[in-house]
């Protein structure tokens, strides 16, 4: 039969563990979400270079940056959400 102290401490033990593999989750997926959104600006601030330079249509953008037409449309003024 365990002590109470020693049913404590493996508790604590388990429990620092638990913690500790939480915050690995927690700062891999904080990296994952901010390379996700570090892409997407990329993706919109190539559409609007390339709407500024008036020489692609806005599907033609939409196909090059992988966005969609709607959002390249939204970049350019064409369409308010």
């Amino acid at each position: 039969m365990m002590s109470g102290a020693l049913i404590e401490t493996e508790a604590r033990t388990i429990l620092m563990q638990g913690i500790k593999e939480g915050i690995k989750e927690g700062i891999k997926e904080g990296i994952k979400e901010g390379k996700s959104q570090g892409i997407s600006e990329t993706k919109k601030l190539t559409a609007l270079k390339l709407l500024k330079r008036g020489k692609l249509t806005v599907e033609e953008i939409a196909e090059d940056t992988e966005l969609s037409v709607a959002e390249v449309e939204q970049l350019a003024g064409f369409q308010t959400v």
